[in-house]
């Protein structure tokens, strides 16, 4: 096998200094006598050169001058993989079972030597060794024992170069065990262990769910039912209109409230919800904010800062619905406003359904407040729990489908309907359950048993139909035009289907309001529900007697 010559080794090597090239091409014309390349063409002279790139010439420069060179040895590269063929060829044969061969080892086997005669075919010159070279000519050799100092490392390309050993008896156990992966491997596996670990209840929620269930509304049910309407609101809507009023002089302000104080479940902590028509906009439905939504919001901060009743909290720009979070000095309630009006729409809802069944609303006290001391709020908000209660009372049959309040009202923001008729149980043909503590005792029970064992992998909570068994492969066809044709005109603005946990929005069918929600926090849940229903069922005590 012939052996590259030195000049055009270095003519092939891209990356290398002048300093080093120059080094060894003196090297070698010392050894063969003959004359020297021709110069260089000099580098086009720039206009500055800093003081360390001299430097580091002349430091390279210096060490290639010093430096003792090593003897070179070049060999093909050639030489190296046929090293390794053989090595393994023969560590094979060297077992005492028979050899055996698989088809493409011998369709392989066939073209290597196919391919070694049309090679030699071609009478290849042999190199000779300096040793016994004319002076100028010959190579430097690479001893046999040399090539036993390398030794291989398979990398996996499917495994993204992941090293899966150095000899080829690794690397096909690696490739017969369809590309284990150890690291994968041991997350898988303590993902397996989280699931099937039970997490228990915080003592919080445990006091609460033990204690006598008439103190729990005894203590929230006066103070959110007195939320609903406090003359504070009334300062802070106008405050609220004289802060913002001359910003948008053009332009009609309208101003709504809503949210948990105004829906009846709310607690003296609860923000205030208001959303801001600025411009007529009600009807106007945004599933994520416009350049124009976010420019209104940023025009509205700047009255806030300026202004010695409000005090900036937060302004929260990149949520599906921004906000600013701010704090109404006057009266000491902190506040979100925001530019969307399905929130006001949904609040509208909630408190026909409280309102009409007022057993709904005694759950949502309590699940809300067992929502908090369980720390599960930063993933299932009140309104989501809020709508899990209204899904379950509907499966009982005291609460109508949504769908079925819509059928003759057409008031729309964007795609969606959001008015509703506001017929009594009666008319609907729904009993109206008489609240009592045993009454909601017991529908409390039954909630928490029902969504212990909901399969959230294959249905989803939807109060829109509000039927059992709604299946998540199958919902988006059961759902009317109106959301087909969103988003088909919006492939991006789908109900999110493929997270944990599914529960749908009644007025934006494509929100799925629990869509932050991991596995995790749906695993916590789950078994906090399991615990929940368990504690309910047995007769109310002092939870640390029952302990002991």
């Amino acid at each position: 096998m012939r052996i590259e010559a030195n000049d055009s080794f270095w003519l092939d090597k891209a990356a290398c200094s002048s300093a080093e090239r120059q080094y060894y091409e003196s090297l070698n014309l010392q050894k063969s006598g003959l004359p020297g390349p021709a110069p260089l063409p000099a580098p086009t002279p720039k206009l500055t050169t800093s003081a360390p790139a001299k430097k580091a010439k002349k430091k390279n420069k210096a060490m290639a001058e010093k430096e003792t060179p090593n003897k070179l040895l070049y060999m093909n590269p050639l030489t190296m993989e046929a090293n390794f063929f053989l090595d393994t060829l023969n560590e094979v044969n060297q077992k005492n079972t028979p050899p055996q061969l698989d088809p493409y080892l011998a369709k392989l086997l066939e073209r290597i030597m196919v391919g070694i005669e049309a090679y030699m075919d071609r009478n290849p010159t042999y190199v000779l060794p300096q040793e016994t070279a004319a002076a100028g000519e010959g190579v430097a050799f690479v001893q046999p024992k040399e090539l036993q100092t390398i030794n291989r490392t398979f990398n996996c390309s499917a495994c993204h170069n992941r090293i899966v050993g150095t000899t080829i008896a690794k690397a096909v156990a690696h490739l017969s065990e369809q590309h284990p992966n150890p690291k994968q491997e041991r997350k898988q596996a303590q993902v397996k262990a989280r699931q099937q670990m039970v997490v228990q209840l915080p003592k919080k929620a445990k006091a609460m769910i033990v204690g006598e269930i008439a103190n729990v509304f005894k203590d929230k049910y006066p103070i959110a039912d007195k939320l609903k309407v406090i003359p504070e609101y009334d300062i802070i809507e106008k405050d609220l209109r004289t802060l913002l009023t001359p910003g948008f002089p053009k332009q009609q302000l309208r101003i709504y409230k809503f949210g948990s104080r105004i829906t009846g479940i709310g607690q003296r902590s609860s923000d205030l919800d208001v959303f801001v028509d600025i411009g007529n906009t009600f009807h106007t439905f945004e599933h994520r904010a416009s350049n124009t939504t976010i420019s209104k919001l940023r025009s509205m901060r700047k009255f806030f800062c300026g202004s010695d009743d409000w005090r900036i909290i937060n302004v929260i720009e990149q949520a599906r619905v921004p906000i600013i979070k701010t704090c109404h000095l006057p009266t000491g309630i902190e506040c979100d406003i925001c530019l969307n009006s399905l929130g006001f729409c949904n609040t509208n809802l909630l408190k026909y359904i409280f309102e009409s069944q007022p057993l709904t609303q005694y759950m949502c006290i309590y699940v809300k407040n067992w929502l908090e001391r369980c720390k599960l709020t930063e993933q299932i908000s009140t309104y989501s729990i809020t709508l899990m209660v209204i899904y379950f009372l509907q499966l009982q049959g005291l609460i109508p489908p949504i769908q079925a309040l819509q059928v003759e009202h057409s008031l729309k923001c964007g795609p969606w309907i959001v008015n509703f008729a506001q017929k009594s149980p009666s008319e609907l043909g729904l009993l109206q359950v008489e609240v009592t503590v045993p009454v909601v005792k017991g529908y409390l029970r039954s909630f928490f048993l029902y969504y212990g064992h909901f399969d959230y992998e294959h249905f989803l909570v939807c109060p829109y139909f509000g039927g059992p068994d709604i299946e998540i492969q199958k919902v988006e066809s059961m759902l009317p035009t109106r959301y087909s044709s969103y988003v088909m005109e919006n492939p991006d603005c789908s109900l999110q289907l493929r997270k944990p946990m599914v529960v749908q929005d009644p007025i934006q069918l494509n929100h799925n309001v629990t869509k932050a929600v991991t596995r995790y926090g749906l695993q916590a849940f789950v078994d906090y529900c399991v615990q929940t229903a368990g504690l309910l069922e047995e007769p109310s005590t002092n939870w640390r007697q029952r302990s002991s």
